[in-house]
């Protein structure tokens, strides 16, 4: 019987892991065809294709290799997008005219170079990733080998090219363009880290026509091949933030390797925090749509207080879902589909931590190209400084803190953890854990994607905040 091997995560995040390690050739074979078993069984034979598209990791070739030798086996056509941004082939899923019955996504985001890992997509409306009950279906396939469906020699498969990108640009352009009386013509400066935006959001902006200085864009020749670690964080954007002030830029943009994670850099030079994008967008967005409406915002439980402040001003609500975009893409395909739209209600999501967009209508992925075509639109339409927008926002502080799980069971802390305090303090959010009172609140959140569990503070008072990290730091590794 095969096994998932240790050091790799498998989660609705992905299947994760470091590459030679975890993630051998031999377990992503099996991987490729447990998927394409298990797309066959869902949707009752016949013959599935499944679009495939990857970052830039040195490794993605290998694995974009094995992934297609492994789906042509299990009898499914597969569609090369090459490199791709996560969110065009997201698009590509719900909107081309050849019918995707899935698709795997080559990245490990935001991670080091020597991580890699795949993003499976359902075959069932909406179009996203894997939710539990299919992981746990396709962890059946992964663990019994032996039930992999084997195409026969009269039955080859096709390998084709397909534009993921060109339709997914279009799709922008199109809701962003009617409402510019100008062209924008900024002087912008992306950190594209060499990942896929290269070929997404960089062309983006200039179609729209602004003036693009490329900071970062070429992979190294040697490790750690990235010239710089992937995140788009303040810590790893100091070239970006110098760029900018040297060239009197109106603004930077920072990307991770797939593209859907976005961070900004004012007129100063100075990064903005991480959820500033989403917010500024959220803030606007009855600018850039021409219509002013009540805003259903969709965010996780780990996003800032000022998303509430945004919508209360707009007589509309917030829906928070559990940390993962799945949960947003869930909840934001239902609210499309029900009644929500009919009440006059715009409806937008997002996570705070990557500042990547989701707007129902080009997309139920969070969306850095998206973004970053927003925030150029709210510059022209506005008519104000990034900096001087920002301002606008209602202020919290927000502190968190990484803690290393080491050998630690995540699900076993959090039982443990869980146990010191009183239920009546807290929410248990799938597994994590949720504290809050007027102006503030803290998450205890076991990673996804690694092997660590993440502390986020926010209030409104500094000191407040730094005083709750503290103390949930400490009970954090008294549970360890």
């Amino acid at each position: 019987m095969a096994r998932i091997p240790e050091g790799v995560i498998f989660s609705a995040s992905g299947t994760r892991g470091i590459v030679g390690e975890g993630l051998t050739p031999e377990f992503l074979v099996q991987l490729g065809m447990a998927y394409g078993t298990w797309i066959r069984e869902k949707i009752g034979g016949g013959d599935p294709s499944i679009i495939i598209g990857r970052d830039t990791r040195p490794s993605g070739p290998m694995i974009h290799s094995g992934m297609v030798h492994a789906l042509l086996a299990t009898g499914c056509n597969v569609w090369n997008a090459g490199i791709c941004a996560t969110p065009a082939i997201l698009h590509a899923r719900m909107h081309s005219t050849t019918q995707f019955n899935g698709a795997i996504i080559i990245s490990a985001s935001h991670n080091p170079a020597m991580y890699n890992g795949l993003k499976f997509l359902s075959p069932h409306p909406p179009g996203t990733f894997l939710g539990s009950d299919e992981l746990d279906e396709m962890k059946t396939c992964i663990l019994e080998p032996s039930h992999f469906y084997s195409a026969r020699w009269d039955q080859p498969k096709k390998v084709r090219e397909h534009d993921a990108l060109n339709p997914y640009l279009d799709a922008i352009l199109s809701f962003i363009k009617p409402r510019l009386t100008r062209k924008p013509e900024f002087k912008i400066a992306v950190d594209t880290g060499a990942g896929a935006g290269n070929t997404s959001t960089i062309p983006l902006l200039e179609k729209l026509g602004c003036d693009v200085i490329k900071v970062n864009s070429e992979l190294l020749d040697n490790p750690p091949f990235f010239p710089r670690d992937s995140e788009p964080i303040a810590k790893n954007l100091g070239l970006l933030s110098r760029t900018v002030f040297s060239e009197n830029a109106h603004l930077g943009i920072a990307l991770d390797c797939d593209a859907d994670r976005i961070s900004l850099c004012d007129e100063n030079g100075m990064i903005l925090r991480e959820d500033v994008s989403l917010a500024l967008i959220m803030n606007n967005i009855g600018a850039i749509s021409g219509r002013q409406k009540p805003l259903v915002i969709v965010t996780n439980v780990a996003s800032s207080l000022v998303f509430e402040d945004i919508a209360t001003a707009t007589g509309g609500e917030v829906i928070r879902t559990p940390v993962g975009e799945r949960y947003l893409a869930i909840k934001l395909h239902q609210l499309v589909e029900t009644q929500a739209t009919a009440t006059g209600k715009m409806i937008i999501g997002g996570e705070g931590s990557c500042g990547g967009v989701i707007l129902p209508r080009i997309n139920l992925a969070r969306d850095a190209t998206v973004a970053a075509a927003c925030i150029v639109a709210i510059l022209e339409l506005r008519g104000k400084a990034l900096s001087t927008l920002a301002s606008e926002l209602n202020s919290y502080h927000l502190e968190k803190v990484m803690v290393d799980l080491g050998d630690a069971n995540p699900r076993d802390v959090m039982d443990a953890l869980a146990s010191t305090h009183e239920k009546s303090t807290f929410k248990r959010i799938l597994n994590d854990l949720r504290f809050s009172g007027d102006g503030w609140w803290v998450l205890i959140h076991p990673s996804n994607t690694e092997p660590v569990i993440r502390i986020l503070v926010e209030s409104r008072d500094p000191s407040h905040a730094k005083e709750l990290l503290k103390r949930h730091e400490r009970h954090v590794r008294n549970a360890l």
